[in-house]
């Protein structure tokens, strides 16, 4: 099993990166770029591929390491109709309500073809498990749409969105290593793998700096769609992306409130951003420059030193989970010190400038001059 996950690692490593070099030129030619704008600060116009190279290089993974069940072929059609989406999107700027409804379209089929559901929240009460019944669609179409859109929000600074993936996925690989689940462990390694010449190119660490790509709606669409369903195969009796239905059904890699500590700073930026905006009357999907991101290049941080501070806090929640996870710490405890956690967050994130000065003595700077 290690052989073969080192194989399609590699195999997903290589594709991905020949698909950057090879899609850079020719976006370039379509015009498939991002340009810079009040909220984008970046030089030029950016090709914005990571959806597609890193969806071909995981559906070659698949292809190379998976049977093609019924489930997987789901997965594969409906991630690559959201990527395709980005993509567009990432073209012509569609309307929030057509990729609204094109998710909740994507996330019902799956619900009644590929039993994609989230049926339980787990006993996050100490009174036993909380069961959807009925309104498990609805609660399933939010989720996904949520999940998506966080994935798609922290999309700002050159690094975020590729880091923030690659925790999640770890933490999605240990949990289903820890489970012996090591078909979903070498789908997660794949991604990680399939990210790594993303991060290369976007952090412009190649020399030169010729291979300057983004992610894209095609990328964070893409992403989002990925852990979300991995999440819900985690946490649920759901859809099966490992060829092993009966061992799946009998045990679950991890509870459902450990599925929000994998995603614990694209949630929080989320719920947070979306609290702001209804409260200044404004559309939850309003762009603008609200986000974590935002608020501590506002206060004076680097990218660089953004994108670290970020990471670390991502990789301190994950680590929580997991260690909640595998010492079996009760679910009421856990779900108690996230909301605990969303309090301090969101305080801290609307008063962000009165602990800028600790941000900055963490990472060394001279304090602003106000």
């Amino acid at each position: 099993m290690l052989g073969s996950m080192i194989i399609t690692s590699l195999m997903s490593f290589v594709v991905s990166s020949f698909l950057f070099y090879f899609f850079h030129p020719k976006a370039i030619q379509f015009g498939l770029v991002d340009k810079a704008n009040h909220r984008k600060l970046h030089k030029g116009n950016i090709p914005v591929i990571g959806g597609p190279a890193i969806y071909i290089a995981l559906v070659c993974v698949l292809f190379f390491e998976q049977k093609f069940t019924s489930d997987v072929l789901y997965f594969v059609s409906c991630s690559g109709f959201l990527m395709l989406l980005g993509v567009i999107d990432d073209k012509i700027n569609l309307k929030v309500s057509l990729r609204l409804l094109s998710m909740i379209a994507i996330t019902t089929f799956l619900y009644h073809f590929a039993q994609f559901k989230i049926s339980s929240l787990g006993d996050l009460f100490a009174l036993g498990d909380i069961h959807l019944y009925g309104a498990s669609l609805f609660f399933t179409v939010i989720v996904v749409i949520g999940v998506i859109t966080a994935f798609n929000m922290v999309d700002g600074v050159d690094g975020l969105l590729g880091c923030l993936s690659i925790i999640s996925f770890l933490s999605l690989a240990i949990l289903f290593g820890l489970n012996e689940q090591f078909k979903l462990t070498s789908i997660c390694v794949c991604f990680i793998a399939a990210l790594i010449p993303f991060l290369l190119c976007n952090l412009s660490i190649l020399p030169g700096n010729r291979y300057k790509v983004f992610m894209g709606d095609s990328g964070s669409f893409f992403i989002g769609f990925v852990v979300i369903c991995l999440l819900v195969v985690g946490s649920q009796s759901s859809m099966h992306l490992d060829n092993q239905v009966g061992e799946s059904d009998s045990s679950l890699a991890f509870r459902p409130i450990t599925a929000l500590w994998v995603m614990t700073v694209p949630l929080l930026d989320m719920i947070a951003n979306i609290i702001r905006r209804i409260k200044s009357k404004q559309s939850p999907f309003q762009a603008d420059r609200g986000h974590l991101h935002h608020k501590l290049q506002d206060i004076g941080l680097s990218d660089t030193q953004v994108l670290i501070f970020i990471s670390i806090f991502a990789l301190i929640g994950a680590a929580v989970g997991i260690v909640g996870e595998v010492s079996n710490v009760s679910e009421v405890v856990m779900s108690s010190l996230l909301i605990l956690l969303f309090i301090v967050y969101f305080h801290l994130y609307s008063n962000a400038w009165k602990v800028s000065g600790l941000i900055h003595r963490l990472f060394g700077n001279k304090l602003p001059v106000s």
